[in-house]
């Protein structure tokens, strides 16, 4: 197993991961705030920022399994893939957060809801004591 006693806060993968889930979130939340209804779409068909996280995770998922041993010590690419990863989860839960609490159909105004900010807000911060945890707790063992 390697040891992180010796990395820097900055090579941290898990702090990498943390600012991809809340700058996904601040810009999903940004842009629908500042766009209003502008999203992608083909005849009728929405494409919502879900699938993006989707296609993120799976491809930084990929990636990071399929590396070999020499590549995975290499900081930057295990930095970018946590990035990109912590990225797609964050559009994933922001998006997962809308369409629980839209109900029957679908409403911009619902995307608004106090709820979907706390239930984002929530995230982060369990996000950020993961970080906590795994950079300073995990590092004293």
């Amino acid at each position: 197993m390697a040891k992180n006693h010796n990395k820097k806060i900055y090579e941290q993968p898990s702090l990498y991961l943390l600012i991809g889930i809340a700058s996904a979130i601040i810009i999903a939340r940004l842009y629908v705030y500042l766009g209003g209804d502008l999203g992608l779409g083909y005849d009728g068909i929405r494409f919502h920022h879900i699938f993006l996280g989707i296609i993120l995770v799976i491809v930084a998922g990929l990636i990071s399994f399929s590396l070999s041993e020499k590549l995975r010590k290499n900081v930057n690419i295990m930095c970018a893939t946590a990035f990109a990863f912590g990225f797609g989860v964050g559009l994933i839960s922001d998006e997962a957060n809308f369409l629980i609490s839209v109900g029957q159909y679908y409403n911009l105004s619902n995307y608004y809801q106090p709820i979907n900010l706390y239930v984002d807000t929530i995230f982060i911060v369990f996000a950020f004591l993961l970080f906590i945890f795994s950079t300073f707790i995990i590092k004293r063992k």
